[in-house]
């Protein structure tokens, strides 16, 4: 099968050169996440600086399942199906495609095109799935990624650190990498209390709340999901009866899904089901508190200095089975294993330390987060035409 899709791949790449006789178009703007099924994540970000900056100026199109996913102030806005003709189309005569997940490598993009690559994960924890089946020796995902690399024109970076790896892992020079930090995180320097008014409405929940936010990372190999989930059978009820203690506050508690899983199985009284919120981005700018395990979000809110908490009980196989560019031991956020590790970290959280132990964490990964990444990636790439 790996051998068909192949020849596959490659039958399409020398098919779509059909579409060389069709000149570039200058001034498309293709915007992509998460494969077309959110409006979100450091794509929506660039193409609102962008938009707001200058309307009329380019030509934008988002890949998309449905235009209801745009604000009524992009009326202007193109939308196609994601792998659809017109996205195809798009894709081989858009001078600019900004894309936050793995290139398709059908497309056998001109060198006068640029393609950006967003990516959409920040610091340097998980090694990707992709990247542990490459060390494997996994001929295929080998081949993908050759094509691929050559593929991205420009590469945005949250840190030294991720650099570094993620050269190595996508084999790209590290010249690609733009040294900018991520558009999608400059939310957490624009000290904008809509935001948090805005998530607030959506959920309707009254403003005397705070709020904990549960959102664990996707795990590619279905079985090991499975497994995993078993334990992960947070004590919800006694998590919300410490913070009270602890803070004098009451707190509500909002699980989120990775986009691809399903959450059905949380749905109790206890918990707000928030994997229906189109940015994860406003969700971690609201909330006062963070649970994860192996997220890239983490690296996000730890520009917000508040609390940030692990729960990993599956850390031994994880470790095992996909790995950490750098060792847990090294991040700053409390580690837990168990419910009563996970209580005994909130217990005696000690904000001073934990805020200088980030700050710490951001200097010995080289951070680039400044909140002007996007306007940085707008003056290199579209306003240096």
């Amino acid at each position: 099968m790996q051998v068909i899709k192949i020849v596959i791949i490659y039958c399409l790449r020398v098919l779509l050169r059909l579409f060389y006789i069709i000149p570039i178009n200058e001034r498309k703007i293709l915007f992509v996440s998460w494969k077309g099924k959110r409006y979100a994540c450091n794509p929506k970000y660039i193409f609102e600086y962008i938009y707001n900056l200058c309307p009329d100026k380019y030509i934008y199109v988002w890949s998309l399942r449905n235009k209801e996913n745009l604000s009524a102030n992009f009326s202007n806005v193109q939308v196609c199906g994601f792998l659809t003709l017109n996205y195809i189309y798009t894709a081989m005569t858009a001078k600019y495609i900004v894309n936050n997940m793995a290139i398709e490598p059908i497309f056998p993009f001109r060198k006068k095109q640029k393609i950006i690559y967003t990516w959409h994960g920040g610091g340097a924890y998980k090694i990707e799935g992709d990247v542990a089946a490459f060390e494997k020796r996994r001929w295929s995902r080998m081949i993908m990624r050759d094509i691929r690399s050559k593929m991205i024109s420009h590469a945005i970076s949250s840190c030294e650190k991720f650099t570094l790896f993620h050269s190595e892992s996508w084999k790209v020079s590290q010249d690609t990498f733009l040294p900018i930090g991520m558009p999608r995180n400059d939310i957490f320097f624009s000290h904008d209390d809509n935001i948090k008014d805005k998530v607030y409405k959506y959920y309707n929940i009254n403003n005397n709340k705070k709020l904990v936010l549960y959102a664990p990372t996707y795990r590619g190999d279905s079985h090991f999901a499975a497994q995993v989930k078993q334990n992960f059978n947070l004590d919800v009820e006694d998590i919300l009866r410490l913070l009270k203690n602890k803070y004098g506050e009451d707190f509500l508690f909002l699980y989120r899904a990775h986009y691809i899983i399903k959450d059905k199985e949380y749905n109790t009284p206890n918990i707000i089901l928030a994997s229906d919120y189109p940015d994860m981005q406003e969700l971690l700018y609201a909330v006062d508190i963070l649970i994860t395990d192996y997220s890239s979000s983490m690296w996000d809110f730890s520009f917000t200095f508040k609390p940030c908490f692990l729960f990993t009980p599956d850390l031994d196989e994880y470790i095992e089975k996909q790995g950490f560019y750098t060792p847990i031991e090294e991040w700053p956020f409390p580690v837990a294993k168990t419910n009563e590790q996970l209580m005994a970290n909130i217990k005696y959280f000690d904000s001073e330390a934990y805020t200088t132990a980030v700050k710490n964490h951001h200097k010995v990964l080289g951070s680039y987060e400044h909140g002007t990444a996007t306007k940085k990636l707008f003056d290199m790439i579209f306003n240096d035409e």
